[in-house]
């Protein structure tokens, strides 16, 4: 036992070695009796990932406290015909309901977020979920009328800027950041975290998927994270905590839009490198 409360169960060992061959750190190592153990001062090396847990084909190991028996098994992943179908038929939704995501679906797409992968499994990310549309209804007129305004400057200010081309529409009142949508998630990352622009990509890409599997429309909205990233008193209001940067925005709420079929993409730009 250590720090890491990293404990092997001599009686379900079968002293196959897959820990300490999968172990990322390299700090696990077998002992005099061929059974795995942590090197001296190992506990500084781990990077907490849990493998030697998930890896273990007997559920030997615990480490963390975790009880391997409390694991999900493997078993139940999407063939892959099925996992290929979920990512072609991925689409944006603009196209919202005016009713929030039911409270058994919303614990479940959040309570997914535990498991999204982060660089150096750093899991620092900040999640700032609205799920209260009448929350998301002032956080929309407060952005809206701050772009309104800015659409009536002569010049333009760079965030403006980017979006003249819908100029019309916002002047006209239209919804065009938001959507109409009734949530919305907003992940931040630690400046100083080990991959702090592309974790939040991930975590959104992950949601994004399985919210399609509960029936729940998402929009990757650069516009929102532009917004929030202009306007301080806005990133403020979400939360992002201090010393974390805004990484990117997803709306997501119910849609009645269903895709009988997925699109036909060009082919993408691959070469195999020699």
């Amino acid at each position: 036992m250590n720090e890491l409360r990293f404990f092997v169960d001599e009686r379900k060992c079968i002293r196959c070695g897959a820990c300490v061959r999968d172990c990322p750190a390299q700090i696990l190592k077998f002992d005099a009796t061929q059974h795995p153990a942590m090197v001296e001062d190992g506990a500084k090396s781990c990077i907490r990932c849990q493998h030697c847990l998930a890896v273990c084909p007997s559920g030997a190991i615990s480490i963390l406290g975790r009880d391997p028996m409390d694991s999900q098994r493997a078993g139940a992943e999407p063939a892959p015909e099925a996992m290929l179908a979920q990512i072609k038929m991925r689409r944006t939704c603009r196209n919202y309901r005016k009713e929030a995501v039911d409270a058994d679906t919303l614990h479940k797409l959040l309570g997914m977020l535990d498991w999204v992968p982060t660089g150096v499994n750093n899991h620092s990310l900040d999640f700032a979920v609205v799920d209260d549309p009448a929350v998301m209804d002032e956080i929309r007129a407060e952005v809206n009328d701050r772009v309104l305004a800015m659409m009536k400057m002569d010049p333009l200010p760079p965030f403006a800027a980017r979006m003249e081309r819908y100029r019309k529409q916002i002047l006209a009142g239209r919804d065009v950041i938001f959507r109409g949508a009734p949530h919305l998630i907003a992940v931040s990352s630690k400046a100083d975290s080990p991959c702090p622009e592309i974790d939040p990509v991930i975590a959104l890409s992950y949601f994004e998927l399985y919210a399609q599997t509960l029936g729940v429309g998402t929009t990757w909205c650069g516009l929102a994270a532009g917004a929030f990233k202009v306007f301080p008193k806005l990133r403020q209001r979400i939360g992002v905590p201090d010393g974390y940067e805004l990484g990117y925005v997803m709306l997501f709420g119910p849609t009645s839009l269903k895709y009988p079929r997925a699109t036909q993409p060009g082919k993408v730009r691959l070469h195999s490198v020699k």
